[in-house]
């Protein structure tokens, strides 16, 4: 399990138990009465408590891919703010919904009281390593939010998704779309063997092989000097 930071902001106290952290907010009720009046859309989505954890993990998927997205748990369908019953029994599911998502993402979730109601704000911002994907087993599925959706993205989808992005390194520009989640994968591991991608990406040894020196010549990665089959990410100027 992903490890995970709480954050006590009268007291200044962190505890470190890694990718969620958790904190107490305070929202003007005017602000969250327009949240909720707003309802559900491009970037807010409501749930009374959390479905399974794949299905969350298809919507942090869907906002990081996008830019970004807020998750407010204590919220009907009808978009009734009705509070959390079980804070730790919403917390254990988010934080077994991370273990699906590669590469890997930061989540923060704050506590709102609203009206004697505890509602979770979970806020997922934009992936700084897209695109995210939801693996389940063998199976790998990239999400985009649509509307108030999160719907699968085919390659097509996904790399005019991807093409929107500005301010990409001159290497990162022309990177085909298996290079680019390989790439990626670099972005909090600055190592990584040979076995690490296997086991990640399922992609075969040669295909692997094939990308990295495609990253290689590109400037992007090199291989370490001190241990086979690993590669460290450049630093790119």
């Amino acid at each position: 399990m992903a490890s995970q930071i709480t954050i006590d902001k009268e007291n200044k106290e962190i505890y470190t138990l890694g990718m969620i952290q958790q904190s107490s907010e305070t929202i003007p009720i005017d602000v969250f009465e327009e949240i909720v009046t707003l309802g559900e859309g491009y970037k807010t989505e409501f749930h009374a408590t959390l479905p399974s954890p794949a299905s969350v993990a298809k919507s942090l998927c869907a906002f990081a891919n996008a830019k970004g997205g807020s998750i407010f748990v204590g919220i009907n369908e009808s978009g009734i703010p009705v509070g959390v019953i079980d804070r730790n029994f919403e917390i254990r599911r988010l934080e077994k919904a991370i273990p699906y998502l590669f590469p890997e993402l930061d989540v923060i979730v704050k506590t709102i009281m609203f009206k004697n109601n505890e509602i979770l704000f979970i806020e997922v911002k934009e992936g700084n390593n897209k695109p995210y994907y939801v693996r389940n087993g063998q199976k790998t599925q990239a999400y985009l939010r649509v509307g108030d959706v999160n719907l699968p993205a085919n390659r097509k989808s996904l790399k005019a998704s991807l093409n929107r992005q500005d301010g990409l390194h001159y290497g990162e520009k022309a990177l085909k779309m298996d290079e680019r989640i390989v790439y990626n994968l670099f972005g909090r591991e600055n190592r990584l063997s040979l076995v690490k991608l296997k086991e990640n990406l399922h992609f075969s040894e040669r295909h692997l092989k094939k990308i990295l020196l495609h990253l290689e010549k590109r400037g992007l990665v090199r291989p370490s000097d001190k241990e086979k089959d690993t590669y460290l990410k450049s630093k790119l100027l």
